[in-house]
């Protein structure tokens, strides 16, 4: 019996771009935005609200008119990165999968 079970790629073989001095911090904002909305009536107002909070949920930005609280979740190290071709495509890669080839670092990529 032959063993098809693909091996995950061995990190020692791979360079590293270990991001020196680059940090991320998570900070929780709760808020309030006010929207000005023109209506035929209240159940207008409401769908066109409605549709508002579809777009910025879509779009994942919105800026707040009033910030009610604010807190400092973490700050961490940023992962390290590996640089893989991956499918064909130079990228850099935080996990490691099957099937990924080690590059060397490509200044005209910027990685």
């Amino acid at each position: 019996m032959t063993d098809t079970k693909i091996q995950a790629p061995n990190p020692a073989d791979f360079s590293c771009n270990e991001k020196p001095g680059e940090y991320t911090a998570k900070i929780e904002v709760k808020g309030v935005i006010s929207i000005p909305i023109k209506a035929e009536s209240q159940e207008d107002a409401q769908r066109q609200a409605e549709a508002e909070l579809e777009r910025i949920e879509k779009e994942g930005y919105v800026e707040i008119n009033g910030i009610d609280e604010i807190d400092l979740q973490y700050v961490t190290k940023d992962r390290p990165m590996y640089r893989v071709t991956r499918g064909g495509e130079r990228m850099q890669v935080s996990h490691l999968r099957p099937g990924d080839l080690p590059r060397d670092p490509d200044p005209s990529y910027g990685f």
